[in-house]
Formats: C-alpha cells, sequence, structure tokens
C-alpha cells in the first residue's frame, strides 16, 4: 500500500522544488512521478475490474496523471525563460486530484467498517425478534 500515495509525494516534492527555484529537481521528481501515477491509475483499475470500488476512482487517478505528464512536458529543456505558470498548476490541480482521491478512499473504508456493525446488530435483533 506504499504505493498509493508515492505519486502524490512526489509531486509535493516537485512543487516545493519549484517555489524554492530548483527547477531541475523539480523535473526529476516529476519524471519519477511518472511511472509511480501509472501504477496508481492500473491499481485502481484493477480494484474497480474486481468490483471493489467504481469507474470515477481510475478515472481521478488517470486525471492526475495526465497532468503530472503535462506539467513534466511543459518544463521541458527547450523552454526558455522559466518554468510556465501552467505547469505549476498542473502540479497543484493533480494533488488536489489525488487528495480528493485519498479522500473518497477513506470515506469508503469507514463506510465498509460501519457496514459488518450494522449487519450484524440486525442479525442479532433478528435472532432475538425469533
Amino acid at each position: 500500500m506504499a504505493r498509493r500515495p508515492l505519486p502524490a509525494a512526489l509531486a509535493f516534492v516537485a512543487l516545493v522544488a519549484d517555489l524554492s527555484g530548483a527547477h531541475g529537481v523539480a523535473l526529476a521528481a516529476l519524471l519519477a512521478a511518472i511511472p509511480a501515477a501509472f501504477v496508481l491509475t492500473l491499481d485502481c483499475f484493477a480494484d474497480a475490474l474486481e468490483s471493489h470500488c467504481g469507474l470515477r476512482r481510475p478515472l481521478v487517478a488517470g486525471g492526475g496523471l495526465v497532468l503530472l505528464v503535462l506539467s513534466a512536458t511543459l518544463r521541458s529543456p527547450a523552454v526558455v525563460g522559466g518554468v510556465p505558470q501552467v505547469a505549476v498548476s498542473a502540479i497543484v490541480l493533480s494533488l488536489l486530484l489525488y487528495a480528493g482521491l485519498a479522500l473518497g478512499v477513506l470515506v469508503a473504508t469507514i463506510r465498509g467498517a460501519q457496514s459488518p456493525v450494522a449487519s450484524a446488530e440486525s442479525v442479532e435483533a433478528e435472532r432475538i425478534a425469533a
């Protein structure tokens, strides 16, 4: 499960590096985040195929991947004059998507943890009533 937060962590490192002016470190972090984001997208798609979640989770993970690729593309060495603001904004948007993904997983986990308790209580109530 350590691979799920890895793209968001690397994107955060890239954002901090961009804000501090270390654009080479930011590009390296983004290039490392792209394969991690691809693995996360495939993992979410596998969950959707196994009916653990809907199609929304892989779409959000894929959107984060696309934004990371866009940011890495915009900051290519051919661009002269610094990093475009769109590249930094793409990182921020991908972080927001990954935060929403984490929140959705957290909510689903909480609902799943409460669901067996409720069903066990209803089974107990039916047994007492019978």
